[in-house]
This record gives structure tokens, sequence and C-alpha cells, in this order.
């Protein structure tokens, strides 16, 4: 419901703008859309050439993004239609008691058993809330139904009811107790609200859109020009597809709703007193009918009678995690974030994500908790397997609903029919089954402990670091991903143009190693200065690692195994680093200046990617060969394998020259002190948090191929009679163990020593990575607007062929949203000049015939024109190759020549001495410059006026 609330606003704003924009297509061309067509978007183009247009000039579309007007009428009629929605609430019990004619109880009780039997029932409950009984005489089924609003509730008697209750008095009594345990439960007022809020919604808001949507299509195929057809069919579909989603969302979410009320309200019926033999009632038969059944289960509103006896039967059923209730939350958070973006008081992107996992966080900690904290009552055998299964399972579904809803909900911005590189959209399966496991395994630890406060705080902190975790992988998807699967990881080539022009060298030998570099950077660059990412990647396994320690006294063994795990793994990252090095030494150049530039990149990029690959390797194997708790453990294991590869990495850094066959830059034998520093720094910036999160998805990966190989090892093996086993792990570590006396200090203190030697270094990397203003010494920074000084890509339109219909609409819009507004301002800095002029000229003249002026004020006119010479280089290019070549020469000229007259009123410093006749002459030939610059301005505007409305170039 609050999707279908905050959805409203966008598809009012739509409707708004496209009854604007229906006599004339480039009305359309306003806003957020008119600054994307002045930026270059063109339809007929594919994503990833339309992103790089976007960025070719980034910071001025966002500059265009917020000097747009906010628009609140989708806010308004958002608040309308929720009005509406009021209104329906609270008339349409009335109206259906008139629709159905229904009458009262009194009416068809003769001898008023009927009305005390009722009264009973209703006394029995304990209901307090206003409940009248009329009978429906036009149904005859042996049925009733319960509707109404808060405080006041009608029980709908079905006429054969009434008949059942002389045959089957305790059938009556249940019907009657199950439609009072709903306003028991106080499911009416939900289900109703729902309803009405839905219904109206469709009515003046989903229908009107999609109609809309029709027509558009229907003029275009008509011969109506539109800036939006045939290269954006697939944008106006994905209208229509994102509309029927949410309809395919909204009812089967309450179709799964009103089921489990059914179920609730099953078990409090029997609660009150009702036999549970009178669910005993068969589903339908013959051969169509069970098939239609189970096909339909998911759409049905009532749960089938076999249902409903299971849930009588086992009531914790109610309480296991539904896959449909993951798949749906995770496709309307999708759909949820993207409406969010829309609306004018949230223009933060990282706010929309943080506004989104506040509705998906509850829903993923609290369905998970209630079957780990169920599992925990029951036993720790079988129970610990399946919470740990539900877990994974629960975040898959939670994944492949944000992936389906990702997946349309993107496509309301783009023109390709699939993303470029689709295949990166099964990162939300890692992005939600990584904090659905942890969380679950996490909280099954914190049960164990002794203290219901330390299980609260220890289930407190882990929510929290659950929704960190899904806002961290959320906003990876949103700060790289997403670009990575529009295949645009490196926009123009931009990250590579910053190594080469940060670095210079022969980088023509390291073109694949640059490439790994860009992609490598592309995918660790959005999360690694996140301070919230980097404090719950700490706790992922500094918590668990505690708890592992200290709830059990024979724990230490198997946490030993981890930890020795981690060593074997942080031994394969030393070899690696190693085996990198000998490799790197055979092809290094010849002398020391040579090998620190690119070459010394090059390999502080592949002493990160060992780095990873030893910690994503040994998480895997972990996992792989762990049965209970694999998450924590793998990634404990590669905090261990972390630890000791920066160790590796200083070691080797700064013992360069002293190594033989594993020296990099230096040949002497020393110790290199600061080399190692800047290296360690680099690798440790990049992969402190990533390294984590990259080795949770790796055990992920590992535990479901462990699995799966398990699983088919299983059913080839032979099945041989059963006889007694000896007590399992799980069995022996869930038995309670003697309390030990003064011959535990020792493995308190080996503990104690664990926990500090891995979590002091760790808190420290993270304190220090997190508070340094940046690490420009070993990464460059770059900017898709300054990444080439000599790049034309920024001044000029792509060189390929559009039709003059698409050219002469984005010059239009590039008009339109902020081109003739650069040009006003220009004009107005020119007139202030010749204001100035003019009243210079008015004053009298000196003896030589010179009239004096006010140096500073003459300075200031100037300048103020200068200034807005270089907003309006700031500004897009202008579409047409030809209107920008002119365009971009006038303002050149008339940026010389306001500094040359600044310059000739007050010298800049350090500027050679001019005498007053030469500054004077300065400043002539200046306002000359000025005036041609401006007749050149003029007449460059004025073609781009004629291309804008007559035709194009």
């Amino acid at each position: 419901m609050v999707l279908v609330t905050v959805t409203s606003a966008p598809l009012f704003n739509s409707l708004f703008a496209t009854v604007q924009g229906q006599n004339d297509p480039r009305r359309g061309l306003t806003g957020i859309i008119g600054c994307l067509y002045a930026a270059g978007f063109d339809p007929t183009r594919s994503d990833t050439d339309n992103l790089l247009a976007a960025t070719r000039r980034s910071t001025a579309l966002m500059k265009c993004f917020g000097e747009q007007p906010v628009s609140y009428w989708g806010m308004a009629a958002t608040a309308a239609l929720l009005a509406v929605a009021g209104l329906v609430y609270w008339w349409l019990p009335k109206v259906r008691d008139r629709w159905r004619r229904l009458v009262p109880v009194e009416a068809v009780d003769a001898d008023g058993s009927l009305g005390a039997e009722l009264a009973a029932l209703s006394e029995r409950t304990g209901i307090r809330s206003e409940v009248r009984f009329r009978v429906d005489p036009a149904r005859m089924t042996s049925g009733a139904g319960v509707y109404g609003r808060t405080g006041s509730y009608t029980v709908s008697l079905h006429a054969g009811l009434l008949a059942r209750r002389g045959t089957d008095p305790e059938g009556f009594r249940a019907v009657v107790l199950h439609e009072l345990a709903h306003i028991h439960h106080r499911d009416v007022d939900y289900a109703y609200a729902s309803t009405v809020l839905w219904r109206v919604f469709v009515l003046f808001a989903l229908l009107p859109d999609l109609a809309l949507i029709a027509w558009v299509v229907f003029l275009v195929l008509s011969g109506t020009k539109s800036p939006w057809w045939p290269g954006a069919a697939p944008e106006l579909l994905s209208f229509v597809i994102a509309g029927l989603l949410l309809a395919g969302l909204v009812h089967l979410a309450r179709a799964d709703l009103l089921r489990r009320r059914e179920h609730h309200a099953d078990l409090q019926a029997v609660a009150w007193g009702a036999h549970p033999a009178n669910w005993d009632r068969p589903d339908p038969s013959g051969t169509v009918a069970p098939l239609l059944h189970r096909a339909t289960a998911l759409l049905r509103t009532h749960p089938g009678w076999a249902e409903r006896r299971r849930v009588l039967a086992d009531a914790d059923r109610l309480l296991r995690v539904s896959p449909l209730e993951m798949f749906l939350t995770g496709a309307s958070a999708s759909l949820l974030s993207g409406s969010l973006a829309a609306l004018p008081f949230l223009p933060s992107a990282q706010g929309t994500l943080w506004l989104t996992v506040a509705m998906v966080a509850p829903v993923l900690c609290i369905a998970l908790g209630r079957a780990v904290v169920r599992s925990s009552r029951v036993g720790d055998g079988g129970a610990a397997g399946a919470s740990t299964r539900s877990g994974a399972l629960a975040g898959l579904w939670l994944g492949c609903g944000l992936l389906v809803g990702e997946f349309v909900a993107s496509g309301r911005y783009r023109v390709d029919w699939l993303p470029p590189q689709p295949q990166y959209l099964l990162a939300f399966l890692f992005i939600a089954a990584v904090p659905a496991v942890w969380w679950s395994q996490t909280l099954r630890l914190a049960l164990g402990l002794p203290k219901r406060g330390a299980r609260r705080a220890v289930a407190g902190v882990g929510a929290l670091v659950t929704a960190t975790v899904l806002w961290g992988g959320l906003l990876w998807w949103r700060l790289g991903g997403e670009r990575i699967a529009l295949g645009a990881g490196d926009p123009a080539g931009a990250l590579a143009r910053s190594y080469i022009r940060a670095v210079p060298g022969a980088w023509q030998d390291y073109s694949q190693d640059l490439s790994v570099i860009s992609s490598g950077m592309s995918l660790l660059s959005p999360l690694h200065r996140q301070i919230p990412i980097g404090a719950a990647t700490l706790l992922m396994w500094l918590v668990p690692l505690v708890l592992l320690l200290w709830q059990r006294a024979d724990a230490g063994l198997r946490v030993r195994r981890t930890l020795v795990a981690g060593c074997a793994g942080g031994l394969v990252s030393w070899a690696g680093m190693a085996l990198a090095r000998y490799v790197q030494y055979t092809g290094r150049p010849a002398t020391v200046k040579e090998r620190t530039g690119p070459f010394l990149i090059v390999h502080e990029w592949w002493v990160i990617a060992t780095l990873l690959a030893a910690c994503l390797l040994t998480a895997a194997v972990v996992a792989a060969f762990s049965r209970r708790h694999w998450l924590l453990r793998a990634v404990i294991a590669a905090q261990v394998v972390q630890l000791m590869s920066y160790g590796a990495v200083f070691f080797l850094s700064s013992a360069d020259g002293c190594l033989g066959p594993l020296n990099t830059v230096f040949d002497s034998c020393q110790w290199h002190l600061r080399n190692g520093l800047i290296i360690t720094w680099a690798a440790t910036v990049l992969t402190l948090t990533n390294a984590v999160l990259g080795s949770a998805c790796a055990a992920l990966a590992g535990a479901g191929v462990a699995r799966a190989v398990r699983r088919v090892r299983g059913r080839h093996a032979v099945h041989l009679p059963a006889v007694p086993e000896p007590e399992r792990e799980s069995e022996r570590e869930s038995e309670p163990m003697p309390a030990a006396g003064p011959a535990r200090r020792r493995p308190v203190l080996l503990k104690a020593g664990a926990v500090l030697a891995l979590g002091v270094p760790a808190l420290l990397l993270t304190v220090v990575t997190h508070t340094q203003v940046s690490f420009s010494a070993a990464i460059p920074r770059f900017s898709p607007d300054t990444a080439d000084p000599d790049a034309k890509a920024p001044d000029s339109a792509p060189p390929t062929k559009q039709a003059p219909t698409m050219r002469t609409w984005q010059t239009w819009s590039w008009l339109n949203s902020g081109g003739s507004l650069h040009t006003q301002r220009i004009n107005a800095a020119q007139l202030a000049l010749n204001t100035e002029l003019q009243k210079a000229a008015a004053r009298r003249r000196d003896k030589n015939g010179n009239v004096p002026v006010d140096e500073k004020i003459f300075h200031r006119a100037c300048g103020t024109l200068g200034k807005r010479v270089e907003e309006a280089q700031d500004y897009f290019p202008v579409p047409s190759p030809d209107l920008q070549k002119s365009w971009s020469d006038a303002l050149s000229r008339l940026h010389h020549g306001a500094r040359s007259c600044q310059e000739a009123m007050v010298p800049s410093k350090g500027a050679p001495h001019k005498t007053e006749a030469e500054r004077s002459r300065q400043f002539s030939a200046s306002l000359e410059e000025l005036a041609a610059g401006l007749r050149r301005f003029v007449a460059a505007h004025q073609d781009i006026q004629k291309a804008a409305t007559s035709g194009a170039k």
C-alpha cells in the first residue's frame, strides 16, 4: 500500500505532462526530459550511447536537473486520491447494506433463540466493538461474511447458514466464531482499507495513465510525429509492463494476506471452542477441477480446505518464511525506490535507498527471525539446517523480486529491450541473500547466549548490520552496477585517460592491464568510502567471532579450525603475491624511473587482485566444508586472509630490492618504508570493505555448489538399512557442557587474544581508512568532465547520423533547458557594460581629449561578462556540429575580450608593467573584440533558433 501511494505521484505527473504535450510534441520535452535531450539523448541510439552522452557533461546535466521547477501537481493529486479513498472507505459499508438488501436478524428470528445465541457467542469472544448481525436472503450457501469500518462491523449470515443451524449447530457456531475472529484481529479494517485504496488508485491513476499511453501509441501509428517513436517503443511499453506488474504484485500480496488472515481466524475460532472437525470439507473433485485449483492457489483469496486443516494441525506453518512474501517484497522495493526518486522533497539517491531499506529490512528480519526462534525452541537438530536453508532460500527469493522489479523499473529509462550486459542483474541475488543468511545465522548464535539482555542487544546490532549491508548492495548497484550493466562501467574511457594523464609513461604496453584496472575500479570504487558500510563489514565477522568463541565451552576447537583455514588462505595469498612479482620481474623496465610509472600502477592492481582472489577462494572453501554457520565462518576466515595479505603487501613492498627475483622497483637492498605504506594504503582502501562483502558472496556460491554436489552424490549413493549412528556433531554442540573451574582460564585468555589480535588491527584500519580525506597518492581521482583536456567529445556532438526531426527536437530542448537563459544572461552583462560606456562617454573630456573612467567599475562589469560566458561554455554542446562550432567560436572571442578588458583595468599580479597609453589601447581593443564577438554570438544564437523551429543543420 505504501508502494501504491508513492507511485501515484509520478503517475499523475506523467498524466499532466502527457496532456500538456498532446498538441505539440515538444511540450513534452521539458523538465528533466528536456535536460536529457539537450545533453544529447536520442531514442534511436543505444542505452550505452545515451549514457555516454549524459556523462559527457555530467556537471551541466546535474545543474540542469537542479534548476528545473519542481512540480507538486502529482503530490496534490495523490492527496486528493487519498481523500477520495478515505471517503469511500467510510461510506462503503452503508452502500453495501443497501446494495445487498440485508435484513436484520430480528426479522427472521421468530422465537429469539438466534439472537440469544449470537449474543452469547459475541460475549464469549470479548469483542468490544459494535457488531451487527444481518441476514442475506439472496445467498443460499452455508457461509458468512464480515465487513465494516473501524468501530462498526456487520456480520452477514447467509440464508443457507440459518438452515444449517438446525442440522449442524456446531458448524453454525464455528462459522460465526470464525467471522468474529476477523473482527478480533482487526483484519477487516486493513482488508477493506487496502481494497478501497487499490480500487481508487486503479480507477483514477493507473487506468488513465495506461489509456493515455495507448492514445499516444495510436497517434504515432496514425502518422503523428513524436520524439519517442519508434526509438523509445520499449520505454513506452515498459510503462505498461510496470503498471501490469504493480497490479500483479498488489493482487498477489492481498491474496496472500487474505489467505493468512483466514488461517489466523480459524485458529482463533478453535481457541474459542469451535471443533476442528467442522473444517473436514472436501476440495473440488473431478478431472480438471483439482488441477485448476492448484494452478490458481496463489491467486485465490481463500485457502483450500486441505490447507486449512494442515494449519489447524500445525500452527507453526504460518511462521515459516514464504517465498512468495519475499518475492513480492523485493519486487515492490525496486518499484518503490524508483517512485521515491520522483518525489520533489527526496532529491538524494541515498536517501531514497534508506527509505526503501527501512521498508524491506523489517520484513526480512522479522520473517527470518520468527523461523529461527521457532527452530531453536523445537531443537537444534534438523531445524538448524532448515533455518539456515530458509535464510538462503528467502534471500534468493527476495533477490529474484529485486531483479524483476529493477528490470521492469529500469525499462522506463531505457531504449533497448535488454541492458547490454543483463547478466549483472544476477547481482541482486547476492545483494539480498548475503544479509538474509548472515542475519539468520547470527540470530541463531545470539539465541545461545544465557542472558536475555545480551540476546536482545546482539539481535539489535545484527538487524542494523543486516539493513546496512542490504543498503550497501543497493547503493553499489545505483553507483556502479547499473552503469556496468548498461555497458559503460568506465564512461567514455575517462578512468583510463585519468591514469594516462596522472602517470605518464608507455601505457601502450599495458593496454590489457589498463582495461582490467578500469573494470576493477568500476566494481570496487562505489562502496570503498562509505562509512556505514565500513562499520557494517567490521561487525559482519567480529560479532560472529565473539559469539562463536564465548557462547559454548567446546566452540574453541571449531573456531580454531576456521582460523587455521584462514591462515592457510593467507599463506596462499603470500604465495600468489610472490608468484605475481616473479612473473612481473621478467618483464620490468630497465630503469627505476620507468618502473615507477605504469609498471608500478599495474603491479599495485595485480596485488589487489591477488588479495581479493585469496579471500574469495578461502571463503568459498570454508563455506563448502562447513555444515553450521557456514557464512559466518567463511567471513571470519577471509578476514584472517585479509590481514595476513596486508602484512605480505607491506613486507614485500618495503623490502623491495632485497628479494632477488621478487624485486619490483628497486635493485639496492634497503628498507623502503614509504613505498610499503603507499602500496599497502592503496590495497587497503579498495579492499578493506570489498573483500568482506565479496567473501560473503563467494561463501554463498561455495555453499550452493557444495550442497548441489552432496545432493547429486546422495542420489547415486547405495541406501543401506538404518543402523545406530554415533552422536552427530550438531547434537554434541547443543548439549550443555559442565561448568569448568580454574582450568578454563587459559582458554579464555586464548579466546580474548584471538579477538584482540584480529579485531584491533581491523578496527584501526577501518578508522584510518574512513577518516582520511583522499588517497590521490595511490589512486588518481577522476571526473568525466575533466578526464582529458584534449578530448573533443565534451565540446562537440557525436559524429553520427541523426534524423532531421530528432536534431530539431534536441536543439529546441537545448534552447529551452538553458541555452536561451545563458544567452539572456550574456546579453544582460553586455548591456550593463554598454551602459557604463555610455555614462563614461557623457562625461567631460580632459585637456588631452580623454575621458576618465572608474577602473573598478569596468573591471567588475567585464568580469561579470566573462563569468557569464564561462557558464555558457560549461553548458551542453549544441546538438549540431556546425552550430556548435560557431557558438563555441563566439563564446571564445567574448571570453578573450572580457579577460583583456579586465587586464586593461586592473592588471593581475605578476603581469608585466604597462603604461597608461598601453592600457588605454588594450581597453579599446578589448571593446572592439567584444563587439565583434557579440555580433558572432547573436548570429550563432539566431541560427540555433532557426534550427530549433524550422529545420536542422
